[in-house]
């Protein structure tokens, strides 16, 4: 939607200029010789103000789109500047032109675009209104003191509802409640409220025909919202509910689902090997071997074959034991474990005989290792049906609580940097 311009030459230089805004703007200032020219007395030039630096921003006058739903034309720039904490900072104040809304602001701030307006919400707002309590209430909000800072006008452009200049301050406070902020504008004359929105950049470029191919904006804008993205606000939501049943589903596992027995033993003798029965009733269910050596500064090794009573079929494998500990520089040390569990599913139904037996040792093997070899330590044996792992439980829950824990990680690095406390919104 494009806005028909009327024109009038500047009464200064003679440069064509447009004329966009209503009858309420009382300044037109010349982009070309910087004369400013008062719209209620025949333009006449009440001041002017050379080289004026240009600010940084998109938009130019007579551009016209939509923001917030409402059409508007751009018909003024002033360029503000302000030292906090000792670094400058610079910003573009676009004033924009509806004739069915009036005039508005929208900023350029290091990427970002926020829109604000003038408003009166029933409180009769001053400084103290702002301190020291840090929150404060408005146009039906509650927004937080965040920053008090002098801003000053170094360029102006275009129609503008006042008469300005260059050098211009107006103290400000600024409230957050993203993405709205609530100012307090103050200069020796009055002091004004006034409401902000923080806008989609990308749909506001579009609809004033640009197309967003700037940088990204710098760090995290004041009344930013924390938009973590559709995908991963459905993943943690998902998350933060499912996290509770695999916690409580390991739980239960680990209390209940370590089976029942159906044989046990204690080999008093590994070295002579022993041996056990037990009957497996499916093939589909868990059963686990579970051995416990008393060993102290040893390790040990054993194989194992699994008999098939009926058919003669044999399985054979082998599992271990060590188990260190000491006492050094006035703390006490242990490593290894004197327990070992193995699981399996029985290849078939039936009673099956389970034979134990120290290995023998390899040649090779130093003669340290040897010493510590328990050649005869006694083994206890227990063989369990029906038995539920929860370790896959566990991991379950550790994944939904790092993916929930991502988003909350992400939003207290968002207001970090909001605050000063970083860089980056990542």
């Amino acid at each position: 939607m494009s806005e028909k311009l009327t024109a009038l030459n500047c009464t200064s230089c003679g440069s064509p200029l447009p004329a966009l805004a209503g009858h309420r703007a009382k300044a037109m200032v010349c982009n070309y010789c910087g004369a400013v020219m008062d719209r209620h007395d025949g333009y006449k030039v009440l001041a002017q103000y050379r080289d004026m630096p240009r600010p940084d921003g998109p938009f130019k006058l007579g551009d016209a789109g939509q923001v917030l739903g409402v059409h508007q034309t751009v018909v003024g720039i002033v360029g503000v500047q302000s030292r906090i904490e000792g670094a400058m900072y610079y910003w573009t104040n676009y004033q924009l032109y509806s004739p069915t809304h009036g005039y508005s602001w929208m900023t350029w701030n290091d990427g970002h675009l926020t829109h604000s307006r003038k408003v009166r919400d029933g409180t009769d707002h001053t400084q103290s209104s702002f301190f020291p309590r840090g929150e404060f209430p408005a146009m039906g909000r509650s927004f937080k003191m965040f920053e008090s800072y002098d801003a000053v006008i170094h360029y102006i452009e275009g129609e503008l509802t006042w008469i300005p200049k260059p050098g211009d301050r107006v103290k400000v406070i600024d409230g957050i409640a993203p993405p709205h902020g609530f100012s307090l504008a103050m200069t020796d004359d009055e002091i004004e409220t006034e409401l902000q929105t923080y806008l989609n950049r990308t749909e506001v470029l579009e609809a004033f025909g640009y197309a967003d191919d700037l940088p990204r904006p710098g760090g995290v804008h004041a009344i930013q919202p924390f938009e973590p993205g559709a995908l991963h606000t459905a993943a943690a939501g998902a998350a933060k509910y499912f996290l509770p049943v695999a916690a409580i589903g390991a739980l239960a596992l680990l209390t209940l689902g370590g089976g029942s027995t159906v044989a046990q033993a204690t080999l008093p003798d590994t070295a002579t090997g022993g041996a056990l029965s037990f009957a497996a009733p499916s093939t589909s269910r868990l059963m686990s071997i579970e051995m416990r050596a008393p060993l102290r500064n040893q390790w040990s090794w054993y194989d194992m074959t699994l008999v098939h009573d009926e058919s003669g079929e044999e399985v054979e494998f082998g599992s271990g034991l060590q188990y260190y500990s000491g006492f050094e520089g006035g703390e006490s040390w242990s490593e290894g474990s004197q327990t070992a569990t193995l699981r399996f599913k029985p290849p078939k139904t039936g009673q099956y005989t389970l034979r134990i037996a120290n290995a023998p040792l390899d040649k090779g093997i130093s003669r340290t290792d040897r010493a510590q070899f328990a050649s005869n330590a006694p083994l206890s044996v227990r063989v369990k049906q029906n038995v539920f792992v929860s370790r896959y439980f566990w991991i379950l829950a550790a994944v939904l609580g790092v993916i929930y824990g991502s988003l909350k990680l992400r939003s207290w690095m968002f207001e970090s940097a909001r605050w000063g406390g970083g860089e980056d919104d990542d």
